[in-house]
């Protein structure tokens, strides 16, 4: 097994990879910016919500089970990769029907309006994500690390590069954009197939409808989790076009956009966790959690106080005049990352410790804090109602996973706070990830 140090290691690589994925993300959203109007960057997060959403439908929690599957190592991993990838092109076959229901839904009530073209590149993102995500689960479970960490790093430059060719040459509208990220995440989709391919020697798809059927179980239970989640993430890109005019709409999705960059840190350690916690052989040993907590609250918390502190000039400079408004609801938005952290950190843990269920409780009331919460603050405060409702949501989750952890794990709630030392520490693993290049 990986030690500790090699994990703490390999987190600090993944942050930088989803720190440059960010810092494309973001140049994605600034030339989309510059090149639309305000109400059509509204439209395009309605579109790229869908694909995320109709993404996480059709996962099905394949991704949770491929790594449990192999982490728990009961049979050869070339059999557990074909079955899954046999699942991956019915999870497709699912994501394309549930765009083409939920498209005339949501063009009807959020956008007042069809959108044929939005809708189909909501298809292309949410096939292309659910591609990724799974094969990138499979790497991991694989404990192909490296490969997962460049495939991240080739989704950043294949987003923007195509964000920014289809925007100025193919189709400068709403519709474009969302099509330019779905097709920028199948590139490190691609990647992902190939390094399977080389790790395990054969991708033939195999279906056993017994393992299905314990594979669904098991990854339903954690999908749940998910799907809530998502709620607490994403729903309000769909509520406030409901509720405010698009243009809001707009601001509100760049703003988001922004406040994502410093929940990297806590992303990359969600990823790297689970799968240790899964391949754990002592079930009570609560150190690395401890660790990957405690250093992901203080860059997250750190992260957040630079952005805070540049987040008008940051609007401005590269969104736009119009984008400062939003000035506010980012320092809200900031707020809210630090008990998000703590709960991606947490859930990561329990789902390793294969009790997925307990993450879903947690997400499943903070979404519906977040349905609540945005339904009563919206209309009274806009855009900044929807971060307030967002920080709530996400604080009432991370209270609930820390108890659902104590009760789990017994470990120490205290552990999981920054200290003195872990700055040191972020210190010197940083440096030996600059040491080694």
């Amino acid at each position: 097994m990986r030690s500790a140090s090699s994990l703490g290691s390999a987190m600090v690589a993944l942050t930088v990879a989803r720190l440059a994925s960010v810092a494309a993300t973001f140049l994605a959203g600034v030339v989309a910016a510059r090149l639309l109007t305000p109400a059509e960057v509204g439209v395009a997060g309605v579109g790229l919500t869908v694909g995320w959403a109709v993404a996480i439908a059709a996962n099905g929690g394949l991704n949770i089970a491929a790594v449990i599957h192999l982490g728990e190592r009961a049979e050869p991993r070339e059999t557990i990769v074909a079955r899954f990838i046999g699942y991956l092109i019915g999870s497709l076959a699912v994501a394309l029907a549930l765009t083409a229901a939920v498209a005339p839904l949501v063009g009807a009530l959020v956008l007042e309006r069809q959108a044929p073209w939005l809708f189909f590149a909501a298809a292309v993102l949410g096939g292309a994500t659910i591609g990724y995500e799974l094969t990138g689960a499979l790497l991991l479970g694989l404990e192909q690390r490296r490969s997962y960490v460049i495939a991240d790093l080739l989704r950043s430059g294949a987003t923007l590069g195509l964000t920014a060719l289809v925007l100025v040459w193919l189709s400068r509208s709403s519709s474009g954009y969302v099509l330019a990220t779905g097709l920028g995440v199948i590139v490190p989709a691609a990647f992902a197939v190939f390094m399977l391919r080389r790790a395990t020697g054969s991708l033939r798809p195999r279906f056993e409808s017994a393992h299905f059927k314990r594979t669904m179980k098991l990854g339903m239970a954690g999908q749940v989790g998910n799907v809530l989640t998502f709620l607490n993430l994403r729903f309000d890109l769909l509520l406030v076009p409901a509720f405010v005019a698009l243009d809001q709409a707009g601001i509100y999705f760049v703003t988001t956009r922004v406040a994502e960059v410093i929940g990297q840190a806590s992303t990359a350690a969600s990823s790297m966790l689970f799968p240790h916690v899964a391949a754990q052989t002592d079930r009570s040993d609560t150190s690395t959690t401890e660790r990957a907590s405690r250093l992901t609250l203080l860059a997250t918390l750190l992260s957040g106080a630079v952005l805070a502190a540049l987040g008008s000039f940051i609007l401005g400079l590269f969104f736009g005049p119009i984008y400062v408004a939003g000035t506010s609801t980012l320092l809200i938005l900031l707020v809210g990352m630090l008990p998000l952290a703590l709960s991606r950190v947490l859930a990561a843990d329990l789902k390793g410790r294969g009790r997925p269920g307990l993450v879903s409780i947690g997400t499943g009331i903070g979404a519906v804090v977040t349905v609540v919460a945005d339904v009563i603050l919206i209309p009274l405060w806009g855009i900044r109602g929807a971060a307030v409702a967002s920080v709530l949501a996400y604080t009432v989750s991370a209270v609930i996973l820390v108890v659902q952890y104590r009760r789990v794990s017994g470990g120490r709630v205290l552990l999981l706070l920054p200290r003195p030392s872990d700055v040191m520490d972020v210190v010197r693993m940083v440096r030996s990830r600059v040491g080694r290049r």
